[in-house]
């Protein structure tokens, strides 16, 4: 997973849930600005972005997405919703990481 958290707080993040999967920082938002799925965030956002980012966040917060890849880099899902309270269902993802392996 990528986030707009500092590495630092990614790690208290992973320790505290153990996660299962990867955390990767974004905290200056060169990926999702490049990807277009960065949006500016509201003005009572600012303080809280900034502190998880270790001061790297102006003001920015990414679109909900979920890409699934090949391993030479090559998109086979991809769910982007601008609506950040809908998201995709843990049920949902599982189908087409099936679907993709039994190809």
């Amino acid at each position: 997973a990528i986030s707009p958290d500092s590495p630092q707080n990614l790690i208290a993040t992973d320790e505290k849930q153990d996660l299962a999967y990867s955390l990767y920082s974004d905290a200056e938002g060169k990926l999702i600005k490049a990807m277009g799925l960065a949006f500016k965030a509201p003005e009572r956002y600012s303080g809280m972005l900034l502190e998880k980012s270790g001061g790297l966040n102006p003001g920015f917060l990414p679109v909900p997405a979920v890409f699934v890849l090949d391993t030479s880099g090559k998109i086979l899902f991809e769910y982007i919703n601008p609506d950040y309270k809908t998201r995709l269902k843990a049920d949902m993802l599982m189908a087409v990481l099936k679907s993709i392996q039994n190809k």
